[in-house]
């Protein structure tokens, strides 16, 4: 579970035993996330249930610095996920190579006007 709303609707949905410091629920011998979680979060979303008032925002268990993009290199057009500190690396390098290249051209334009 990812915090307290996604707790709230579970125990909504399901009623398990909630453990390891509220983030995993017993669901007893659910399996399919087709046949036995969709239709019955589903039908407990519209029978009404709301995220409660005043409920706090729970801690973020994963470390979401990163976003999906479509991915130039793939033929097909396929979504991949980037870290954003990643690509903040890629882009100072691309940005330090295009800063080489136009160094070099000016090298080659003032040679060329030297000659």
């Amino acid at each position: 579970l990812c915090g307290p709303t996604e707790t709230s609707l579970a125990n909504a949905a399901f009623g398990g035993e909630i453990s390891k410091n509220g983030t995993v629920m017993d669901l007893g011998k659910r399996v399919s996330r087709k046949k036995d979680y969709i239709p019955v979060l589903t039908r407990v979303i519209k029978e009404g249930w709301t995220k409660p008032k005043n409920l706090p925002r729970g801690p973020s268990v994963a470390d979401i610095s990163s976003h999906l993009e479509v991915d130039p290199e793939d033929p097909y057009g396929n979504v991949k996920r980037v870290n954003d500190e990643e690509k903040s690396a890629a882009q100072e390098k691309d940005m330090a190579t295009e800063s080489i290249v136009e160094e070099k051209k000016d090298e080659e334009d003032y040679n060329l006007v030297i000659a």
